[in-house]
């Protein structure tokens, strides 16, 4: 369960919402990774099965901890966010997100590729509403222009046909708050359906939807099994690279040995050293940076007299790029005693 004293529940209040708040989500594991989504990051071009709109009536505004999601006139397209996935769709087991405002609230967007061919081939939907496993078909894949699936893939796919179930499927098809659409069932179900089938789900995109019912709240993350998305209107943070020579001269065939620390360390940064060679920074070593930041290379300098180097880090999904300054390592002769 999430907690309700976070600063999401700030957020809201900053909003000054009436209503009572709502964040729970069912038992899964928790996540592994955490991904920030900023409004640049949503797929904003296509139809209502494939981008990301705002209807007049909708508000959709991101925050520093959340998207605000408001619906005013349940008559419109409402408000609907997309963005890209990567997660093998049988490590879902649960409809994960965290919703701080109304009772009602928005459903999140299960968008599937079923041949690997990355691209879309029909879209599942689940509200917490309905129980928490339990999701519906959204769109099928004769309603994607790129899907080779034939029409009404993912119908016939389906665990239950309103409250009969198919073969394979072993969940209840009657969660007791409702189906969503007729075509449904768990997530744990659709998997076991499709790989009946012999089909590898892939989820390659998520998302919300608010529309239909009136609604005021803040959407702070949606998780898909191992992968938690956050949303937020923050900057990537800057960092800082400080890169030291553990011997400013060193001789002919010695090694330059480099140290430092990366503040703050993102996941996944690869962290380079680069060297000056004939006027041109040139990358010698590069490997995934430590998540403490720390970092060591060492390095054979090219020429005698003064060698420049300096380390570099790439940006990720939270931190900025960044470079240290220039580390002088000179290189001299040994000298014999006679």
């Amino acid at each position: 369960m999430h907690s309700k004293i976070t600063r999401g529940s700030i957020a809201v209040a900053a909003l000054g919402l009436a209503a009572g708040l709502v964040g729970a989500a069912p038992a899964q594991a928790a996540p592994t990774s955490t991904t920030q989504v900023r409004p640049g990051d949503l797929i904003v071009t296509g139809s209502n099965t494939t981008g990301s709109s705002v209807a007049p009536g909708a508000t959709q505004e991101f925050m520093a901890q959340g998207v605000h999601l408001k619906v005013t006139d349940t008559s419109n397209s409402g408000a609907r966010g997309r963005f890209a996935t990567k997660v093998p769709f049988a490590q879902v087991h649960a409809v994960d997100y965290t919703w701080y405002g109304t009772d009602n609230q928005p459903g999140i967007f299960y968008t599937l590729d079923l041949d690997g061919d990355g691209v879309v081939d029909g879209e599942l939907q689940g509200d917490l509403a309905y129980g928490g496993k339990d999701v519906y078909l959204n769109h099928d894949a004769q309603e994607y222009p790129g899907s080779k699936l034939a029409a009404d893939t993912l119908k016939n796919l389906a665990p239950c046909d309103g409250a009969t179930q198919r073969p394979g499927a072993t969940d209840t098809c009657t969660p007791p708050s409702g189906i969503g659409g007729n075509f449904h069932g768990s997530l744990d179900d659709w998997n076991r359906r499709f790989a009946a089938a012999g089909r590898t789900a892939t989820l390659v995109g998520g998302g919300w939807v608010a529309q239909g019912l009136k609604q005021d709240g803040v959407l702070v993350s949606i998780t898909y099994g191992p992968d938690q998305y956050v949303f937020t209107n923050l900057a990537k943070a800057k960092v800082t690279v400080d890169a030291v020579a553990k011997r400013a001269q060193v001789f002919r065939g010695q090694k330059a040995k480099i140290k430092g620390h990366v503040e703050p360390a993102g996941t996944g940064a690869k962290i380079s050293l680069e060297a000056k060679i004939k006027g041109k920074w040139t990358t010698l070593k590069s490997r995934t940076l430590a998540a403490s930041g720390d970092f060591r290379f060492g390095d054979k300098p090219a020429k005698m007299g003064v060698n420049r180097y300096r380390v570099e880090v790439t940006e990720t999904n939270a931190t900025m790029a960044a470079k240290s300054s220039t580390i002088k390592v000179r290189v001299v002769r040994h000298h014999h005693h006679r």
